[in-house]
């Protein structure tokens, strides 16, 4: 395969079993918060994010040394598979104490605190699942990823659906969780038989320091997803109720959907990123960031602005009048997509250049604004309060890796976005006019991005042209 090629087929697997499948599953998460009620589906939500937030111990950047030192040292990919899951598996035992023994501490909402045993449970199988998904990376295997993802996310929905359909509460919904999220677990295991079989063979404990050497500054980079994606969901727990956690989840699961579409990308484009870089190629290294980003803010820019114009409609059409409090905090987090988006890649681009250890003091000022932020925001504004500390701690994290990475090799991104801006004002034009007219939302999406794409076309668009010379359209 050539470049092109090589991205086009790792964004249509990664695609299917990260987006496709993740919308299936969305699903159930929707059909959930209408059933269980803002106040049960908190619970349910808060649980989540509690034992989320504890998995910063269960991984540490194992998984990313798996998949750069496997594909990079096919020859001893088995060692390097064996001797990094030991160290793995102890790490998510560790983290699986953690949420049963220490979590409960942490909780305000008793109804949450019985609940944490399932959650520990989703931990291990969720770490192991990943865990063979690193590996698939590393050999260039995507279609595995996907069918290992599609096997989780379609057992997660049919069972969701039927437990709640029986027992709508957030301890059966649990339940259900920890117990569907095996299936792909197993199955993953299955598919790399050979490596588990072979784990005491094929451990080298020589490897240990090198991993774990390589592994550190990854972990702590790991922070700002852990802090952005929880942090808020259990501030919240903690200062104010179920209710509002339940409100602000509901939005911020939509946007986490959304996240998925620029983090393909990213994915899709590190291993050509990383060999241009082992090449020492600073002008392919250059050219596929600034392609990157521009394709991602292709997609940010009028997410945004269709988003804010249309929260209240997509609330109401997902979650029912009874989640109209969702609203306001849904139209801030909107606002991080703009960050999001080319920020996977500013993530990729350092690592890439192993600068990882620069980035460091990035997280932790980032990871400290958002805590910092939240205790100010949250008693006063509630969930706006908590969508704005994670808006603020993004905007310090990203605008720190942006200087970072362009003093690692510099790189423009202005100059690519005229067509893209003058096309988003015009769909966003379009959008509140089809509101005003009382259109219904999934019609006014689907209007909006013909006019914006098509719109594209005829401005003559690099970004289209590319995706045409990739699939010869």
């Amino acid at each position: 395969f050539g470049t092109r090629q090589t991205v086009a087929k790792n964004v249509f697997w990664l695609s299917f079993g990260q987006i496709g499948t993740r919308l299936l599953r969305a699903s159930v998460i929707i059909y959930a918060a209408r059933a269980l009620g803002a106040a049960e589906y908190g619970v349910f939500s808060y649980v989540l994010g509690l034992a989320a937030f504890f998995t910063i111990f269960s991984d540490i950047g194992i998984n990313t040394i798996l998949t750069k030192e496997a594909a990079m040292n096919p020859e001893k990919s088995r060692q390097i598979f064996a001797t990094s899951f030991r160290i793995k598996i102890i790490l998510l035992v560790f983290t699986a104490l953690l949420i049963i023994f220490v979590a409960p501490y942490f909780s305000k909402i008793e109804a949450a605190k019985p609940l944490l045993y399932f959650a520990a449970m989703l931990t291990i199988f969720d770490g192991i699942r990943e865990f063979a998904i690193a590996f698939f990376r590393a050999k260039e295997k995507m279609e595995l990823e996907a069918l290992v993802t599609t096997v989780t996310n379609v057992a997660i929905t049919l069972f969701g659906f039927a437990i709640l359909y029986f027992a709508p509460t957030a301890r059966s919904l649990a339940i259900t969780y920890g117990l569907s999220a095996g299936t792909g677990t197993i199955l993953g295991i299955f598919i790399l038989r050979k490596e588990f079989g072979s784990m005491n063979s094929a451990f080298r404990r020589e490897l240990l320091a090198p991993i774990l050497r390589l592994a550190w500054p990854i972990a702590i980079t790991s922070l700002v997803g852990i802090f952005m994606l929880n942090m808020d969901v259990i501030m919240l727990g903690a200062l104010r109720t179920a209710e509002d956690v339940g409100f602000y989840s509901a939005g911020q699961k939509i946007i986490q959907l959304l996240y998925t579409l620029s983090s393909v990308l990213a994915v899709s484009l590190y291993p050509v990123l990383a060999k241009f870089v082992g090449q020492k190629n600073n002008g392919k290294t250059k050219e596929l960031m600034e392609k990157g980003i521009t394709a991602s803010l292709l997609l940010a820019i009028p997410i945004v602005i269709g988003g804010v114009i249309l929260s209240g409609e997509i609330i109401k059409f997902l979650y029912g009048e009874s989640y109209l409090a969702a609203i306001p905090a849904l139209r801030v987090l909107f606002f991080t997509v703009l960050l999001i988006f080319p920020g996977y890649h500013l993530t990729n681009y350092i690592m890439a250049h192993d600068k990882q250890k620069k980035a460091v003091p990035i997280i932790l000022i980032g990871s400290l604004g958002n805590v910092i932020f939240n205790v100010l925001l949250i008693p006063l504004y509630g969930t706006v309060g908590a969508a704005i500390a994670t808006l603020g701690a993004l905007l310090l994290i990203n605008g720190l890796s942006w200087r970072l990475a362009k003093k690692t090799n510099n790189f423009f991104i202005l100059p690519h976005l005229k067509k893209i801006v003058s096309a988003s004002a015009l769909m966003g034009l379009f959008s509140l006019t089809l509101h005003w007219l009382g259109v219904h939302v999934l019609l006014n999406v689907a209007l909006s991005a013909t006019l914006y794409f098509v719109t594209l076309h005829f401005l003559k668009e690099n970004s289209i042209s590319e995706i045409k010379a990739v699939f010869k359209i």
